[in-house]
Formats: structure tokens, sequence, C-alpha cells
């Protein structure tokens, strides 16, 4: 009696697992993997490697394909490729369509101008299914590391997945006619071919994450191996175990119910103990992939003490029948409600999300996606199925468009308002000063919505390219700017840093003017000047070759070029709160900076400079302040925050004060930023900052009387 409930044969497996087309085991997968990246999304503390559940739907697809793609070689020895293509459009374009331009709509009413400009970019990669590689080209980006969030980031998989399919079916029959015309075994042909490239693409994977990390993510090439291993699920399982004379899961009910449970295990614990810490995909992807190769292998039979038992329940099902909906909706659900909401978003506010998500994605796979994939243009040439596509996919540009014209038009007025506002007495740091009696300086935004252009990147008519830059391998790292107007000049100064030495740029252009200097100025984004290797930022790993080579190169060819050339000033800013250095000794960041920046600034001085260090100014890492203003107009002070939480230790700055030299002072303009309890978003009805740790240009450039005033007073 026990071998006949413990054990059947293969061929009894196969009548009982054709039964039902859809395999329940599957479908709890996809409930779970959808689960575990909404739940992450929505409760990133408490469920930190949710995000695994993308993976868990790359084996699912690479072992659905692979039996489908199988079955049609073994019947024919060809694949219908038109059919195919047809088939994945007709299930993936519709409610993917559906999402992506309602999104973009709802982004246009709701979101503050200053955000349409990267929904519609990746809008647009995500309609034409290469998102993943905007976001990877993002992820290496220094100045788009504090963007927020788009309404279609999520798409970046379904790109990887669109990927996979143009090439996978191509791969196999590739495999699959070599076999037959070499006389090879086909099936085991296949399984080797798989194999092997998957292999590749796990080295690839494990070498390109622990070398560029956030790339890593996103990129195809990290991820096929995941789709590999299901794939061999169903090529190779069966084959591959045959040989060793050794049984499936699935053949074993036994066997089966232990590798669902060890495979359900193993998701469990990487999503409870991943985080945004992990590198990630490399080796550790190999825990959720494994999981989820262990539960598909094991098949759909399995004793009652399974968890396949458990997980066959209705509302498990239900969830796994509209994951491909609900994973469409839920993001932009999230991104877009504490605009439509005015505030952050709180526990009550989550679950009303997740309910809605819930409720759109069962409307959209009963009215969208299921009609999709079931009745339009089915029976259609594959040809017209793809100019449909290619129809779709062109409206949705064309929306794009839309919204960057809509853009530039409402950048205009914003730059018209900010231009008018520039004589006020009372406008941005001018409010502060008591002489010009402007009432509470913390009031309503004047100019509520800010773009672009307050960045901190930007240059004056004076400046240009210098004539002998310096390089570092095809970048051009040196500007010269010509302040005298023709008279003499009465100093060389320079500027040294990174975004944050930039951001001063608007205040010091001025100072420039006021005084007749030659400015040169050298930047590099995420890199501190001193000579130790950065290691982290943000927070983040970032101890890529590539990254520390230029950041170390940049750095020691600026101090030579001082030292040589004997500027009058240096001027100095970096992000010393958000770069970490390693220095080997294991001491706080403030000791290893202390002694970095004090060569430096040895080696300036020696050669004749005066240092000035631009204390940083506050940060707002919670939230980005000009969305926050955006949406609270009125009352701005709801995305001020605490001094102590804002006013950060500046490495750079301490380190100056702590030379005690009377020719290397600090500029510091916090109580600008800050009073003795806050620091506000809005000052003199002008947005403080750009991004989440850049002052806006504007705000900067209303500093500048206090700029000179300090200046002037440190000088002496």
């Amino acid at each position: 009696m026990t071998g006949q409930v413990l054990f059947r044969t293969r061929s009894e497996l196969r009548r009982k697992e054709s039964v039902n087309a859809t395999r329940k085991d599957i479908q709890a997968l996809r409930a779970i993997a959808v689960m575990l990246v909404v739940l992450n999304h929505l409760w990133p503390v408490r469920l930190p490697g949710g995000y695994v559940g993308v993976d868990v739907f790359f084996v699912i697809s690479g072992y659905l394909i692979s039996k489908h793609l199988l079955g049609e070689l073994e019947r024919s020895d060809r694949i219908n490729l038109g059919q195919f293509y047809a088939r994945r459009i007709r299930r993936l374009l519709p409610a993917a369509t559906l999402v992506g331009v309602a999104s973009l709509l709802a982004a246009w009413v709701l979101l503050p101008f200053s955000r349409w400009v990267a929904i519609a970019q990746e809008t647009m990669a995500s309609v034409l299914y290469v998102e993943n590689w905007l976001l990877a080209a993002k992820s290496v980006d220094y100045s788009a590391h504090n963007e927020a969030a788009s309404t279609v980031q999520h798409y970046w998989s379904l790109s990887v997945e669109e990927q996979f399919y143009l090439v996978w079916p191509l791969l196999m029959l590739g495999l699959f006619t070599a076999a037959l015309r070499f006389q090879l075994r086909r099936r085991a042909s296949l399984t080797l071919g798989v194999a092997l490239a998957s292999a590749i693409a796990l080295v690839f994977c494990i070498w390109f994450t622990y070398t560029n990390k956030s790339p890593a993510y996103f990129v195809t090439p990290a991820r096929v191996w995941e789709f590999g291993a299901g794939a061999l699920v169903a090529i190779g399982g069966a084959h591959a175990m045959g040989a060793l004379r050794l049984r499936l899961p699935s053949q074993n009910l036994a066997l089966a119910g232990t590798a669902q449970w060890l495979g359900y295990a193993l998701i469990a614990f990487s999503a409870l103990t991943f985080n945004e810490q992990t590198f990630f995909p490399g080796f550790a992807a190999a825990v959720p992939v494994l999981g989820t190769v262990l539960v598909i292998a094991a098949g759909p039979n399995s004793p009652v003490w399974s968890p396949n038992q458990l997980f066959a329940a209705k509302p498990i099902q239900f969830v796994g029948d509209v994951s491909y909906s609900l994973y469409l909706w839920h993001w932009p659900l999230i991104v877009l409600a504490p605009a439509f909401l005015s505030h952050p978003l709180g526990t009550l506010d989550k679950i009303g999300i997740l309910a809605l998500a819930i409720g759109l994605s069962y409307a959209s796979k009963k009215l969208v996606e299921d009609p999709g994939r079931t009745k339009l243009l089915k029976g259609t040439k594959p040809l017209r199925v793809v100019l449909v596509m290619a129809a779709a996919m062109a409206t949705v540009c064309a929306l794009c468009g839309g919204l960057l014209l809509s853009f530039g038009k409402a950048q205009e007025a914003e730059t018209a308002k900010l231009q008018n506002l520039s004589g006020d007495p009372c406008y941005g740091a001018r409010s502060l000063d008591p002489k010009n009696n402007c009432g509470d300086p913390f009031g309503a935004a004047r100019v509520a919505n800010v773009g672009p252009n307050e960045a901190p990147r930007f240059d004056a008519p004076e400046c240009h390219p210098a004539a002998d830059p310096i390089v570092f391998e095809d970048q051009k790292l040196l500007t010269e700017c010509d302040f005298t107007g023709g008279a003499p000049a009465s100093a060389t100064v320079w500027l040294i840093g990174d975004s944050h030495a930039e951001q001063w740029k608007s205040a010091l252009y001025e100072l420039a003017r006021l005084h007749k200097w030659k400015l040169k100025e050298s930047m590099v984004g995420g890199c501190p000047f001193v000579d130790v290797k950065r290691v982290a930022f943000m927070g983040e790993p970032a101890d890529d070759a590539r990254s520390q080579k230029r950041c170390l190169e940049w750095s020691q060819k600026v101090t030579d070029r001082i030292v040589q050339e004997k500027p009058g000033m240096v001027f100095a800013s970096s992000f010393g709160a958000g770069e970490t250095i390693d220095d080997g000794t294991g001491r706080p960041q403030l000791e290893q900076y202390g002694d970095a920046v004090a060569k430096r600034f040895l080696a300036w001085t020696g050669a004749g400079a005066r240092v000035f260090v631009f204390r940083d100014p506050p940060l707002t890492l919670r939230h980005s302040s000009p969305d926050c203003v955006a949406l609270n107009q009125q009352q701005p002070i709801n995305c001020a925050n605490t001094r102590a939480e804002a006013l950060v230790p500046d490495p750079i700055a301490s380190a100056a004060v702590g030379m005690g030299k009377p020719s290397v002072k600090v500029l510091d303009m916090s109580d600008q930023f800050c009073d003795d309890q806050t620091c506000y978003a809005v000052i003199g009805g002008l947005q403080v900052y750009a991004d989440f740790d850049h002052a806006s240009r504007s705000y900067i450039h209303s500093l500048m009387p206090v700029v000179a005033q300090r200046f002037n007073e440190v000088r002496q």
C-alpha cells in the first residue's frame, strides 16, 4: 500500500498532469512571486528581499516557454516563429499598454512637471522593451542617483523577458537543427546546449555583479541563466536523471513533497534575509532560483503534507491567476498615491493600494488580458499582429512626445516666474535679512514647481572647455571661465569637488564677476578629491575598478595642476557625508577624511593658494523636496526636516576646521537653510532644493550677498 501511494510510474504522472492545463503549483509560485514584489515595494523594511519574486518569475518563464517550444520541436522538427511571437504579443501587450498609458496620463495630471521627462523617457523605453537597459545606464550615472522613481520603472523585468522570448526560440531551434543534421541525440543536444549557455551567463552574472553591482541588476545577460535554469527542468530534467539512474522528484511523492518544502523555504529565506546591500543577482540569486527549480521539478503531484496542498487554496490560485496584471498595476499606484492623497503613505493607505491593485488586476484580466490572449487577432497572420503591436507602440510614444512638449512649456513658465521674482528684496535667502522686513520667510511657495533648470549643472557664458584639459580616458574634466569683463584679472581661482561643489556655482560666478576673477573648475560627480579610494556612495557599494581609478587619477591630476599653476585661491566642497572612503585603517570616516583632506589642502596651500571650503548644506533625504513642495505649496512646512536630521556632519569642513591654519577657511551657510530646530524646504517663496541633496540654483543665487559678506570676513 505504501509503495502504491509513494511511487507512480512516469506515464501515470504524465496522464494526471495532462488533465489540468494549468499547474496549481506554478500558479502558487506566481502568487508568491508577485506578492513578494508587491509587499517589498509597500513595506521594504519588513520584507527587504521581496525583490527575489522577479527571479521566481524568470525561472517559471524559462520553464514554460522551453516546455512549449520543446513540444513543438518534437512534434514537427520546427518552430513556427511567427505564431510564437504573435502569441507572446497577444498575451503581454494589451495589459501592459493599458497600464502604461493609464500611468502616463495619471502622471501628467498628478505629478509635478519636473518628473515628466523621466516618466516619458521610461515609458517609451518600456513600450520598446528596453527599460532595463535605460535603468542600467541610469544606475551608473551619478546625476541620476536621486531621481524619483517613474511609474513604469517595474517594466524593466518585462523588458528582460521579452528580450529572452526574442532570442530563446532561435537558440533552441538552432540546437535542435544541429542535432538533426549531425545525427545527435536531440534531447541531449538541447540539454547540453542550454546548460552551456546558462553556465556562461551565470559566470558573467557573478563577475558583473561584483564589478558593476547596480547595472548588473538590470542587464539581460546577467539574468539569462535564471531562465535557463527553468529551461533545463523542462528540457533536460528527466533525461539527465534517467542517465544517472535517479528518480526525478516528480516520480516519487515523498521526494516531491520534500523538494517542495525545501524550495519554498529557500524562496522565503532569500525574501526575508536579502536586502539592498546584498550583491544581487550574483551568487545570491542562486538561492531563490534553486528554490523555484525544486518546486517546479517536484511536479504538481504531492502527498497530503506537502505545501502544494496548502497553496492549492482558491485565494492563492486567484492571486496566481491575476499575477501579471497585479505586477503591472501595483507600482504606478504606489508612485501616484502620495500625489493624489497629498501626504506620504501610511499603513492604511498601503492596504488600500493593495486592495485597489488586486481589484484593477481582476478587472484588467477579465476585460483586457484574457480577451487579448484568446480573442484579439486570433487566427490573424503573425505579420498583422506585429503591425498592431507597432501601431500601439507608436501611439504610446506619441503620447510621451506630448508630455515632453508640455514639459517644455511648463519649464518656460517656471523660468519666467523666477526671473520676475529675482529682483524682489524678499526673494529666497534675502527674506532672512531683518533689514528687508519680509515677514514670515517660511510661508507658501511662490514658485511651487521646479524643473531641471534648477539643478546645479550649468555653465555661465564666460565659461568654455579648457585648452589644456585634465583628461581621463575620453573625458575632459576642466573648464575655464573669464569673469574679468576685459579688465586685468585680480586673481586666478579654482573650484574643485563633485556636484556638491557645483551647486555653489550660481553664487560663486557672481562673486567672480564682482572681483574680476579668472576661474578654473574641475568637478567629477561622486568623487571625493582625496588620494584614498571611494568604496561606497549613499550606502551602496561603489568599488568598481574603473570608477575608483577615475576618482583617484582625477584627484591627483587636479592637485598636480594646482601645484604647478599656483592659483591665488581654491574653493572646494564634496559630498563627504555620502561618499565613503577607505584608507585601510578601519577608523571612523571623520578621521580618515581628516587626514586625507589635510594632505590635499597642505599641497594646495604649499603652492601659495588660500583654501575656502563650502560647508555642505543640510540634506533632505527622506523625500524629494521639489515633489513635496509641489504638493504642499501653501503648507511647505510639511516638507521641512529637523535640523538634527538634515544637518549631518561634513567631513570636508570638519577637516578644514581641524587643521587650524589661517590659509584654510570654511564658508558655512547652514543658518541660511535652518533655524535652531528646523531646516526648511521653502524660504522666501523659493524652493530651497533641486532634488534630494542639492540646493536649487536660484536659492544659491539668492545667497550671493551672504556668500560675499562671509568670504570677505574670512579672507582678512
